[in-house]
């Protein structure tokens, strides 16, 4: 392959164009299959009561708000994307879709229960931001309301990362590079979408990679108790070989 991904420090700004019209066809195995039993299990992690208000921040195309929004009073989806909002609107259902910035949040104590799905932190690369993003999330809580973060488990991240892979859908070829940057603690990948010699669309992704204990003090200084963790949706305990680091609890009580 002539492209070759550039591997310097992430880009500031990238969570502004990585979710276009392409996101969904690259990600298309996050789909509304799956996303029917991860929204179960986040429900009863949650405990929602029909009484509920729920926020599903950085909601994409609203495949987990679909299932969530029928188990409770009102529902709102919150993401910065455009393209993934309209995918959103297109389920319908009881929502109502805002398109927003977690770091600045339209709304304060109005929640009994937020949720984030597929790694919908840890985007912006100064550190200080990423912990702005989860004090709108603690601002955004009633007090005692409860939260489920689903994201990605750096050390199987560390562990399992493919470096480089290339795919064929919907007569498009995806190309995808990772790496990880030790210094800045973060997981990147390139991504490169060709049809035929034409190049469709090139973005790059890049994520804060945070241990479970950077996590769990994160959301301490933030007023947010954890009460369980969780390596996958299967309720199976967080260690460094499953795949995802589920963490749930609940805003303190003034």
């Amino acid at each position: 392959m002539a492209w070759a991904a550039k591997t310097g420090a992430a880009l500031s700004n990238w969570h502004e164009h990585g979710f276009g019209t392409l996101y969904p066809i690259v990600y298309a195995h996050r789909d509304m299959a799956s996303a029917k039993s991860e929204a179960a299990f986040a429900a009863k992690c949650l405990g929602l009561k029909p009484s509920d208000c729920l926020l599903d921040l950085g909601c994409g195309g609203g495949r987990h708000l679909v299932h969530l929004a029928p188990r409770v009073r009102y529902a709102v989806g919150l993401d910065f994307s455009d393209v993934l909002l309209a995918l959103a609107r297109k389920d319908g259902g009881h929502t109502t879709l805002v398109r927003g910035d977690m770091r600045m949040l339209p709304f304060e104590n109005a929640f009994d229960a937020i949720t984030s799905f597929f790694t919908s932190l840890g985007y912006f690369s100064r550190e200080e931001e990423n912990e702005r993003a989860i004090a709108e999330l603690a601002r955004a809580l009633k007090p005692g309301g409860r939260f489920f973060i689903d994201y990605l488990n750096a050390p199987h991240v560390e562990r399992t990362l493919v470096p480089e892979s290339f795919r064929e859908r919907d007569g498009l070829a995806i190309h995808e590079r990772r790496w990880i940057d030790s210094a800045a603690r973060r997981v990147n990948k390139a991504v490169r979408v060709t049809r035929g010699a034409d190049t469709v669309g090139e973005w790059r992704e890049s994520v804060r990679m945070y241990t479970e204990a950077e996590f769990r003090a994160l959301l301490a200084r933030n007023a947010l108790t954890v009460i369980r963790a969780f390596g996958g949706f299967d309720g199976s305990p967080l260690t460094a070989t499953q795949p995802r680091m589920i963490i749930t609890g609940h805003k303190e009580k003034a």
